[in-house]
């Protein structure tokens, strides 16, 4: 343990009997959760961030929607400039939603997305108006305890798994590790492309001190990149100034390493909130080297895209394009056919 995060010790002291009065107040049923006869399904984490849920839940919507069922998700709407309950419509923007649940939208056709801080009445509010849901994905509301999910997805990071973590600030454990018992399902995310089998016990042993679910393995898996906001075709051998806007960018640099000659990253806060300022400051680098802007391509996540779209024009005026790389997850086969069987006979029988 670091000497900084000996320091940060009382802080996270109090933080845990926070978490412990809480805990025990639902646990006790002072605090009342509820729990629906129909099929609710949460992704989240005990960590803050970055752990991939995003491409977890795209993962669920497709495997719902290619059995014929017809998901919906709720989110909080992280950064949102509303407030309260709402919908996603063709009009809604990143401000309006949040990021996330505009890419949901965006990428799912006969999909209902809602947003609500209060999941008890956001479930209520997206049922009686998208009638025809057959499961709720809840996206981010693992700590949320006030809504039992009858099936909860913990996902952790291979590199950053929570059993190495400490409560926050001196980590970034929203809850104590006893909070994965919550879990029917823990995913181990953003693998290598391969893990050896002693190595996957070794994980599933440290885990399983914790809580008894079974344990998959996901990687990411990158799509072709594309133009956002036109046609022009991304050009492998120009350079990449790649515009993020998310927790981790280790993962996205590596990939695009692989199929560019040079990166530069401009890194912004998670879920950061663009500005035209922002874009300008980019823009000006660049020309202060005295580089010919041709020479890059300009990429970006899906989630950021999502915040970077009202500024079509501001691209179109400077003639540059704004590329996107797509992401989602895979599991080896045992492992997907594992869990994907758990998920339909969930909902199959809720």
């Amino acid at each position: 343990m670091t000497f900084f995060r000996l320091l940060l010790s009382p802080f996270a002291l109090l933080y845990a009997c926070i978490v412990a009065v809480r805990n025990f107040l639902y646990r006790t049923k002072i605090y009342g959760s509820i729990r629906y006869d129909f099929p609710v399904i949460c992704v989240g984490n005990l960590s803050a961030g970055g752990t991939g849920k995003t491409p977890h839940v795209e993962y669920l919507i497709r495997l719902l929607q290619q059995n014929n069922l017809v998901p919906a998700t709720l989110s909080r709407g992280y950064k949102r400039k509303t407030a309260g309950f709402v919908f996603a419509t063709a009009a809604s923007t990143a401000d309006d939603i949040g990021d996330e649940p505009l890419q949901y939208f965006s990428k799912f056709q006969n999909i209902s997305v809602a947003v609500a801080e209060n999941r008890v009445m956001g479930i209520a509010v997206l049922l009686a108006h998208a009638l025809q849901t057959d499961v709720v994905l809840l996206d981010d509301a693992f700590q949320h305890r006030a809504v039992e999910a009858g099936f909860n997805l913990l996902i952790t990071r291979y590199d950053a798994l929570f059993t190495q973590d400490y409560l926050m600030p001196m980590g970034l454990l929203r809850e104590f590790r006893s909070g994965a018992n919550r879990a029917q399902a823990i995913v181990v995310s953003k693998c290598p492309d391969f893990i050896s089998s002693e190595e996957k016990n070794k994980i599933a042993a440290n885990i399983h001190q914790y809580c008894d679910a079974p344990i998959f393995f996901s990687r990411i898996k990158y799509g072709t990149v594309f133009n956002f906001f036109g046609e022009t075709n991304f050009d492998a051998q120009k350079e990449i100034v790649f515009i993020s806007g998310i927790a981790d960018n280790t993962v996205p640099e590596k990939y695009l390493k692989t199929i560019s000659p040079k990166v530069a990253i401009v890194s912004f806060a998670d879920h950061h909130r663009y500005y035209t300022t922002d874009l300008e400051m980019i823009y000006r680098t660049i020309n202060n080297e005295k580089r010919n802007w041709n020479e890059f391509n300009l990429v970006t996540t899906e989630k950021d895209a999502m915040r970077l779209k009202p500024f079509q024009h501001w691209f179109a005026a400077k003639n540059l394009s704004l590329f996107v790389l797509p992401i989602e997850i895979e599991f080896e086969k045992n492992d997907k056919e594992k869990l994907n069987e758990m998920i339909l006979n969930f909902v199959k029988t809720e």
